[in-house]
């Protein structure tokens, strides 16, 4: 197939805040993409964050979509976009990232009394 294609189309992921998250994606293509070739968008914006990359694998085949040190602002639904002379194609990563709670307000000081008699 001369067109670039990715597999999987969409896939829908999870992470958890302060780890590295990646997910394998399958590109294909003659002439092969390389990375030039890409662009990552998230929510419609071009992304500038040099910690989310696709690390083309050598020759056809498994690639990977990386995000490092993710944090809660990496929700969202990012679109891989891949052109070569041949063609695109697009696929798409929803990622949900999972934190742990945190305190929105300061907790009112309480001080425990001793009731005995």
């Amino acid at each position: 197939l001369p067109w670039p294609i990715i597999t999987p189309p969409i896939t829908n992921e999870s992470a958890i805040e302060g780890t590295s998250f990646t997910t394998p994606l399958t590109i294909t293509g003659d002439p092969f993409p390389v990375s030039s070739n890409i662009v990552i968008t998230k929510d419609g914006v071009t992304v500038q964050d040099g910690r989310i990359t696709v690390n083309i694998g050598s020759g056809n085949g498994t690639s990977s979509f990386t995000i490092e040190n993710v944090n809660r602002t990496n929700s969202g639904s990012y679109t891989v976009n891949v052109t070569t002379t041949a063609g695109s194609d697009t696929a798409v990563v929803n990622l949900d990232v999972y934190y742990l709670p945190e305190f929105v307000e300061v907790p009112l000081q309480r001080q425990a009394f001793n009731e005995s008699s």
